[in-house]
Formats: structure tokens, C-alpha cells, sequence
């Protein structure tokens, strides 16, 4: 049903700048980490005059700096091919090439170059990592999800981590915070909000190292996926 748009490498390591999969079915993307994310909005950039944008995840992942802004391929983005992307840098003063787009700044990227198309943005967080800077922005509580996913009007990019449902337990392990059924719920609300034309792209992200390992973002994500209507699993190593 769905494309691989980056092959399964494997349940490795992301780091920052490392994508292990990209997978795409209609205006659904999937992958390990949010790295691709930004490339993955690059449709709805082309085709929608007016967006919104709803970041949920345990990370804001908008840090931003100058330096990497200034390489940003601002008349070649929305034309890129998945591998340019990934593969855009630029060199550092360790004779290395520094990734330009990486998991921890491609959204901060995003509102530096997009921020005039968006009309709303909202962010449910664990507070994690560098706040966005320069927008306003409206902040959601978990107990407000997922009825406040049907209560959304225009167009949205819906950009989930399922890190969100992950959180450091008494033991100092990672665990899964919420139950089956609120996990389903949401997957069945983005479901409505595909088909109704509310969510126009919904980028979703396992993020293993945040989300207790690959077994338990795995299981996560299966049980998202029976809410969204959607079959998709990994292939075995």
C-alpha cells in the first residue's frame, strides 16, 4: 500500500542526523525520527496557501541558530528529492560537514522560513529541549487530547512524536504513560481529521531512544496505527 522513501536500515541508532526509514501512504509519513519531517511538509507548502502547524511531542525540537540558517536552500528547498535533503550540510571548522537538517532543529528551521504561512501554531510538550522563538503559540495539556484534534479548523500539519506517550518512570527507566485506548483514540481522531481535510499532512515519529526502545515505540505505534485505519509495521531485521 504505502512507498519506502528511505529503505528500513535496520533498528538502529538515530543520533541526530541519522534517518533509518522513511515511509509514505497518501499524505501519511512515517519514520524513526523527525529529522525527514521538514521535507515531508513540503507538499502542503506547495499546494496550500494558508497552514497551520501542531507539534506534539516530548521535545519542542525548534532550536535554531544562525549558522544553520544561513545554508538553508531557500529557492531549491521545495523542489528537493528526499536524498538531498538528507544529505544537505555544510563544512565546520573540524573538516567535517555539519547535517543542516537534524532532529533537534528542523522545526525551529521551519518557523524561520515558513513562519509568515502559518496561521496558528500549537505544541503539547513535556518541555523538553529549546522553546520556539519568535512565535506565539497555544499549549495543550495530554487531558485535552484527543477531543481537541476534532476541534481544529483550517488546514493542518499535525506533527506527532509517540515519545509524547513516553516518560521517565520512579525507576528511572523509560515507560509508556497512557493506556491502549487513549493511544487508539488518537489515531482514530487524526483518522477523522484525514478524512475530513482538517489535517493535511501527518508526519509521525518513533523516536525509540526517547520512547523506552524499539519494541515499546513499536507497540506504540501498532496500537496508533489500529486507531488510524492504517496497516503498517517494520519489516524484522
Amino acid at each position: 500500500m504505502g512507498d519506502w522513501l528511505v529503505e528500513f536500515q535496520g533498528r538502529n541508532h538515530s543520533t541526530a542526523v541519522k534517518l533509518n526509514f522513511l515511509w509514505k501512504q497518501d499524505n501519511v509519513f512515517i519514520m524513526d525520527n523527525h529529522r525527514a519531517a521538514l521535507w515531508c511538509w513540503g507538499e502542503a507548502l506547495r499546494t496550500e496557501s494558508e497552514l497551520s502547524l501542531f507539534h506534539v511531542d516530548r521535545h519542542f525540537d525548534a532550536l535554531f541558530s544562525q549558522q544553520d540558517y544561513a545554508h538553508f536552500p531557500h529557492d531549491e528547498f521545495e523542489g528537493m528529492g528526499i536524498t538531498e535533503y538528507l544529505s544537505a550540510g555544510y563544512d565546520n571548522d573540524f573538516f567535517a560537514v555539519t547535517p543542516l537538517f537534524r532532529w533537534d532543529n528542523y522545526l525551529g528551521l521551519f518557523i524561520a522560513e515558513y513562519q509568515q504561512r502559518i496561521t496558528e501554531w500549537a505544541f503539547a510538550t513535556h518541555g523538553k529541549g529549546t522553546p520556539p522563538k519568535g512565535i506565539g503559540y497555544a499549549a495543550y495539556e495530554p487531558w485535552e487530547f484527543p477531543h481537541a484534534i476534532g476541534e481544529l479548523t483550517g488546514k493542518w500539519i499535525f506533527n506527532l512524536d509517540l515519545d509524547y506517550f513516553f516518560g521517565r518512570m520512579g525507576n528511572g527507566k523509560m515507560g509508556r504513560l497512557f493506556t491502549d485506548e487513549y493511544i487508539h483514540d488518537w489515531g482514530t481522531a487524526l483518522a477523522a481529521g484525514l478524512e475530513n481535510g482538517t489535517v493535511r499532512t501527518l508526519t509521525v515519529s518513533l523516536s525509540p531512544e526517547c520512547a523506552a526502545g524499539w519494541q515499546e515505540a513499536e507497540s506504540a505505534l501498532e496500537i496508533f496505527m489500529g486507531g488510524l485505519g492504517m496497516d503498517f509495521s517494520l519489516p524484522a531485521d
